[in-house]
C-alpha cells in the first residue's frame, strides 16, 4: 500500500510539472505576441542565458533550456518571413585535424557544440562522422583525406557552407566580453586556390559581423601561401569552404562553446541576408 501511494505521489508531481511547463510556454508565446519582439533578439537572449553545463551536472535542466526555442515557433515573431529554417542541412561541419585538443575536449566536440547551437537557431547541420586520423595509414595527407569527404558532401547534398573546424597552436586565445569568457576565433584563407577572392568576401562578411557585435572575439583573417604551408585548405572545392580556428590548447570546452554560440549567430545572420 505504501509503495502504491509513493508511486501515485510521483505521478502527481510529473503531472504538476508538465502543467507548469505548458503554462510557461503559453505565457511566453502570449508575451512575444504582445511585445512583438524579433526572433533574432529572442535567440540571442536565449543563447546568452544558456551556458555550457557539464552533462553530469543538471544535464536535464541544460537540455530543457537549450531546446525550449523549438517550442516557440517563428510565426510568433514579427520577422517570421526572414526566419532561415530549412528542412535539409545547410552547413557541413568537419575536422581535417581531428586529433587537435583543448584542455578538456577536442575539435570534434567543438563541431558538435556548433551543430547544437546552430540547431537552436533552426539551422540544420551535419557533422562528418569519419575520422581523418584513422585513414593516415593509406599514405594520404590530412587534407587529401578530408578532401574526399568534402567532395562527397558537395556532390551529394545541398549544403550552403562547408566549415572545417580547427584549433590554433598559439596562446593568448581567451577574451572576456560582458563577463563571459570566449575562445578567440581566427579565419584561415588559402591564397593558392581559384576561389580565393570569393572565399575572402564570405570571410570578410563573417569577420565584420564579429567585429561589430563582439569586439575582440575575432583575430581576423589569416592569409597563407607559399612554401611550407598548404595554401589551399580544400577551399578550391567550393567558394563556400570556410576554415575556422576556435581557441587553442589553453581553452576549455565552456569557452569553446561560448564561441560556437556566437559563430552560430554569425551564420544565422549570414543566411538571413
Amino acid at each position: 500500500m505504501k509503495r502504491f501511494k509513493t508511486k501515485k505521489r510521483r505521478d502527481n508531481k510529473v503531472i504538476i510539472f508538465i502543467f507548469i511547463l505548458l503554462f510557461f510556454i503559453i505565457f511566453v508565446i502570449l508575451s512575444l505576441q504582445k511585445l512583438n519582439v524579433s526572433h533574432d533578439n529572442f535567440i540571442e537572449y536565449l543563447l546568452s542565458k544558456t551556458s555550457f553545463i557539464d552533462k553530469n551536472n543538471n544535464y536535464f535542466f541544460y537540455k530543457l533550456t537549450s531546446n525550449i526555442d523549438y517550442l516557440i515557433k517563428p510565426q510568433y515573431f514579427k520577422d517570421k518571413e526572414s526566419f532561415v529554417y530549412k528542412e535539409e542541412p545547410l552547413i557541413y561541419l568537419y575536422n581535417t585535424h581531428d586529433t587537435e585538443k583543448y584542455v578538456d575536449g577536442t575539435v570534434v566536440e567543438a563541431s558538435t557544440l556548433l551543430k547544437n547551437n546552430l540547431q537552436k537557431l533552426g539551422i540544420k547541420s551535419f557533422v562528418e562522422e569519419k575520422e581523418v586520423s584513422k585513414e593516415l595509414s593509406t599514405g594520404l595527407t590530412y587534407y587529401n583525406i578530408s578532401r574526399n569527404y568534402l567532395l562527397k558532401a558537395v556532390n551529394n547534398n545541398s549544403f550552403k557552407y562547408y566549415v572545417d573546424i580547427h584549433r590554433d597552436s598559439v596562446t593568448n586565445t581567451k577574451v572576456e566580453i560582458n563577463n563571459k569568457v570566449y575562445a578567440k576565433i581566427l579565419f584561415v584563407l588559402g591564397l593558392d586556390n581559384p576561389y580565393y577572392e570569393e572565399n575572402k568576401k564570405i570571410m570578410m562578411q563573417m569577420n565584420k559581423y564579429l567585429e561589430e557585435n563582439y569586439p575582440g572575439l575575432s583575430k581576423g583573417i589569416l592569409e597563407k601561401s607559399g612554401d611550407g604551408v598548404d595554401g589551399v585548405y580544400n577551399q578550391d572545392v567550393s567558394s563556400n569552404v570556410i576554415l575556422i580556428e576556435i581557441g587553442s590548447i589553453e581553452n576549455n570546452m565552456e569557452e569553446v562553446n561560448n564561441s560556437t554560440e556566437i559563430i552560430a549567430l554569425m551564420f544565422y545572420n549570414l543566411l538571413g541576408e
